[in-house]
């Protein structure tokens, strides 16, 4: 015991040292030495991470075994720590995919934005920009900006799905109409699948000499180099996509979308980057850029997943097409005005790659139960962990329920575990050192400052009761539905603010309640102080929930110029009329408006098996 003790401690000093030289390192721009492709700083703090993450498993585990108390405070001692074992290995894989960015000191490829010059005969690029119920003002303005795309080969395929009023949607079809016959649009009623089943849908719709797929969200807005400088990387007849970084704008006068914005930022500059140096990147959906090949080979998009996104490089890893992440921004998007959409996006992100896990584990495990498939081992394991740490956070859930009936376990009986004084250091080092890295990481790699890197850190605190909901309903199967993000402008609402966070706000209340009474019903010990710590701390994370909602009424009652276009949630003025109008598909036949036209064209998708029935906004799991 006194040899685990020892190391425990000596890790601990040594991983709070690299953590300094690390950070000095990104602050000052200088390098250090090497140690093959990382940092020999970095590769003492990750090595001395797994050290103490070991250790300290171990003389946890050697602790229960031979700790004497009562049964039922023996059992739940049990069940807290096989449910943090369970959380430790996709959190170590996570935790490298942050640390990448700075401990690595050789890229192949990630981390550099790689160009290449486009052929002479620049490959045809369909772009679809799939909507549904959105402001005609927002999906106009991303449509200008597809106008001034400086590309001399493509067009641009509107799909509007399930938008009942006509109010909505006539005034994108006009607006095609004005942009002239580059611009096709599409309206129809009756499918299934959310996003994923409109593109579908207009599988058929896409030229003939379409080469390339696009994807464009409706309101972001492109950067005129954006084809030009990406489509070049598909002389690589491998290559299977291109993804470029989710960008935000439009949030610099709102104090709650800054902090969003800034909590966004750190998966595009740490984990994107890291995953691609691997081969293992993802689609995110948005300014995407496919081989249509790859697409339908893999049988198209997963109208089953929340994350359609994701999900399909999933399947176009394991048909051995590559991919690449250029991190160069090239399209912004909006943020959500209020805490209660920022909810719902943050909840379809978690839910849908714990989908991904349950439906392709067998792609992902060793031995025997492996589907066969062209994914690489780090493929495999980098796209199974990023889908089986959503499993492993919704167990997370339990950890709260079990620590209250621990505590009530411990008052009744009178035993309080001992604490470990070397584990205990050891805790308290990670801790440190996992601080210390994301402040460099913000200030330096992502570039903000130290007011917006803390709002960046509450944001992301914010969400975590939401994030563990998720995996927690993907775990169980529960069955959900798809509700997109409003992107019409909200009217300040108290109320509203207060309904969005009040589970969060409930798990406070019972946090501090529980902070409160256990010095009251334990005995004055150590692990009675740290019990207490970690109940406040539970306190601050749940409250974080309800000062972001406040913020965020805040802001739309105090910036005027937060109003973006002018719409009011659910109509928009100036209506038109209900006439039928007709569509001509590439062959030049007429289709009939309706949820006629959506089956007959869905007679001739090229995937079999899609179902047409149902409403996308609300599409069940």
């Amino acid at each position: 015991m006194a040899a685990i003790n020892i190391c425990l401690v000596v890790l601990a000093a040594l991983h709070v040292l690299a953590a300094v030289i690390v950070s000095i390192e990104v602050f000052t721009g200088r390098t250090g030495l090497r140690w093959n492709e990382y940092s020999a700083a970095g590769m003492v703090l990750w090595g001395s991470l797994l050290g103490i993450t070991g250790t300290g498993t171990v003389r946890l585990f050697l602790l229960l075994i031979q700790l004497s108390v009562d049964p039922v405070t023996l059992v739940l001692l049990w069940v807290v720590g096989i449910l943090g074992f369970v959380r430790t290995v996709p959190g170590l894989v996570r935790q490298y995919e942050g640390w990448d960015c700075v401990i690595r000191r050789r890229w192949h490829r990630g981390g550099t934005i790689l160009t290449r010059p486009l052929p002479p005969n620049p490959p045809f690029v369909t772009i679809e920009v799939p909507v549904h119920a959105e402001p005609p003002d927002i999906v106009i303005a991303t449509l200008d900006h597809l106008s001034q795309l400086d590309y001399p080969a493509f067009d641009v395929l509107v799909i509007d799905n399930n938008t009942a009023d006509p109010a909505l949607w006539r005034p994108i079809e006009d607006h095609c109409e004005r942009l002239g016959p580059r611009f096709r649009f599409v309206h129809v009623e009756g499918i299934s699948g959310a996003k994923a089943g409109a593109l579908n849908w207009a599988r058929p719709l896409v030229n003939p000499r379409t080469a390339l797929i696009a994807l464009v969200d409706a309101d972001y807005q492109v950067d005129p180099r954006w084809l030009r400088d990406t489509v070049g990387q598909f002389d690589d007849p491998d290559l299977g996509f291109v993804q470029s970084p989710h960008a935000y704008r439009d949030f610099e006068h709102s104090g709650f979308q800054r902090m969003v914005n800034a909590g966004y930022q750190w998966a595009q500059a740490t984990e994107m980057v890291s995953r691609d140096e691997k081969g293992a990147g993802i689609t995110v959906g948005t300014v995407s850029l496919i081989r249509l090949t790859a697409l339908d080979e893999v049988g198209g998009w997963a109208e089953w997943c929340m994350t359609e996104d994701s999900e399909f490089a999933i399947r176009v890893h394991a048909a051995g097409w590559q991919s690449l992440f250029v991190p160069r921004v090239y399209g912004r998007g909006l943020i959500p005005q209020t805490f209660s959409e920022l909810k719902k996006q943050r909840y379809r992100w978690t839910y849908g790659p714990g989908q991904e896990f349950k439906r392709h584990w067998r792609l992902f495990v060793p031995g025997p139960w492996r589907r066969p498939s062209r994914l690489t081992r780090t493929q495999r394991w980098r796209h199974g962990n990023y889908d089986l740490v959503i499993l492993t956070v919704g167990v997370g859930v339990l950890s709260l329920p079990i620590s209250g009936a621990l505590l009530i376990s411990m008052a009744m009986s009178g035993n309080v575990p001992p604490v470990i004084p070397s584990v205990l250091i050891g805790t308290v080092a990670i801790l440190v050192a996992r601080r210390l890295i994301r402040w460099a990481i913000y200030r330096k790699v992502i570039g903000t400052d130290n007011r917006t890197t803390l709002g960046g850190m509450i944001a992301l605190m914010a969400v975590t009761p939401t994030i563990t909901g998720a995996g927690l309903d993907v775990l169980l199967g529960r069955r959900t539905s798809f509700q997109r993000t409003d992107k019409f402008d909200q009217q300040p609402s108290l109320r509203r603010a207060l309904a969005s966070a009040r589970t969060e706000t409930g798990l406070a209340i019972c946090c501090l309640t529980a902070a409160i009474l256990v010095p009251i019903l334990l005995p004055p010990e150590v692990g009675t102080y740290l019990l207490t710590l970690s109940f406040v701390w539970l306190t601050v994370l749940h409250s974080t929930a309800l000062a972001l909602a406040i913020r965020a009424e805040f802001d739309l009652a105090n910036n005027p110029i937060a109003v973006r276009c002018g719409c009011k949630s659910g109509s928009v003025s100036g209506k038109h009329e209900g006439d039928q109008r007709k569509i001509q598909g590439l062959g030049g036949e007429e289709l009939p408006q309706g949820s006629s036209r959506s089956r007959l064209l869905r007679s001739t998708s090229n995937y079999p098996g899609a179902d047409v029935r149902g409403d996308a906004d609300t599409v069940e799991l």
